[in-house]
């Protein structure tokens, strides 16, 4: 992803002539634009994004095992779980649909993704808080993740149209970049702890 900001032909929501990719004035999707001077950034950005939504569908199946029992609460969570990696499928599809081109589409891929995110957290987290094999931190950490992605859905539903002003879309874009890293820290720390619990449960 980096690379393709590097490599970003320019332009910005409210100024096409805008040379390079700024961090607070242009949206990830920007990087996938198909235009001639974007071919680099648009096939690097795709590929990021379906390599990320490989690796989250993989998070999210691989996340199963540890709920074998037939219990409420493991049904509840491999919902969560299913819907975690239907959100992923969403990140492959932001990937495949240039917004300037096939706006209605990759607008129906980017809520599906935070939208299923937000109910794969919700869903972890009740699981985790009643089930007593996993500490609580991991539980609030979902808790955490499923209250940020709950209020940048907000901000996608209600916040000014940053077409509006220079303004607007500084608070959208930096929104999104938020997101995204609470996003990437959350994904860690969770796998951290759910490699631990598997060393720990795999002889049991």
């Amino acid at each position: 992803m980096a690379i393709s900001m590097f490599t970003y032909g320019g332009g910005t929501m409210n100024n096409l002539d805008a040379i390079g990719y700024s961090f607070t004035r242009n949206f990830f999707s920007d990087l996938g634009k198909f235009v001639p001077n974007n071919i680099i950034s648009m096939i690097l950005f795709t590929t990021a994004l379906m390599v990320s939504g490989l690796s989250f569908m993989a998070y999210f199946y691989n996340m199963m095992r540890i709920f074998k029992e037939k219990s409420t609460y493991a049904v509840i969570a491999k919902v969560g779980l299913a819907v975690g990696i239907y959100g992923a499928l969403c990140f492959i599809g932001v990937g495949f649909t240039p917004h300037n081109l096939l706006n209605d589409p990759h607008m129906f891929f980017v809520n599906g993704a935070f939208r299923s995110f937000f109910i794969s957290a919700f869903l972890l987290t009740i699981t985790m808080f009643k089930d007593d094999r996993f500490e609580n931190r991991y539980a609030l950490g979902y808790l955490g993740f499923a209250l940020s992605i709950f209020i940048y859905i907000l901000i996608l539903e209600f916040a000014p149209n940053p077409k509006i002003s220079d303004f607007y879309l500084i608070f959208n874009v930096v929104s999104q970049k938020i997101i995204v890293l609470i996003f990437m820290i959350s994904v860690l720390y969770q796998s951290g702890g759910n490699s631990k619990f598997l060393a720990q449960n795999s002889n049991k």
